[in-house]
């Protein structure tokens, strides 16, 4: 998992995978506030551009989930968006198998998860098999926008 601003990831170029550079250079020359929610390509290789406007709710609502053929970069818009987040150890509780048609999988909360708060322009990037568990309140549940971005795994 990595953190980070959208507005400050250029000053540290070597964090970031080459390909999650590439992605973030993207989000950062589009128009996000003027696009409507919808899937738009992002580039020839495959990355692809979600907006999304969503609700939150307590995190006890909330499914934690993963992927395995795409990693996620979530960039929040609007609102205030909180995150659980854990590492995969082997004994999670799958509870939906969706990988094979929608690479998507839930989980039982886990053991261990921490808590992150964004703020519109923060975003966090999950790797295939990461655990993290979006749309939960931080504080009051409120509607928020934001862009997810699906990089194949093959990129990585």
């Amino acid at each position: 998992m990595i953190i980070g601003d959208l507005a400050h990831w250029r000053a540290q170029p070597g964090a970031y995978p080459a390909v999650i550079g590439r992605a973030l250079a993207l989000l950062a020359e589009q128009p996000l506030a003027g696009l409507a929610c919808g899937r738009y390509p992002l580039g020839q290789d495959g990355m692809m551009l979600l907006i999304q406007e969503l609700h939150t709710a307590p995190a006890d609502t909330k499914r934690p989930e993963a992927h395995t053929a795409h990693a996620d970069i979530q960039l929040l818009l609007a609102g205030h968006e909180r995150y659980g987040v854990a590492f995969a150890d082997g004994g999670e509780q799958v509870l939906e198998d969706r990988l094979a048609s929608h690479d998507i999988a839930f989980y039982a909360p886990p053991a261990r998860e921490s808590f992150i708060d964004l703020v519109p322009g923060m975003f966090l990037v999950f790797l295939p098999g990461e655990l993290h568990r979006p749309c939960c309140a931080s504080g009051e549940a409120t509607m928020i926008r934001k862009a997810v971005v699906k990089v194949p795994r093959q990129l990585l």
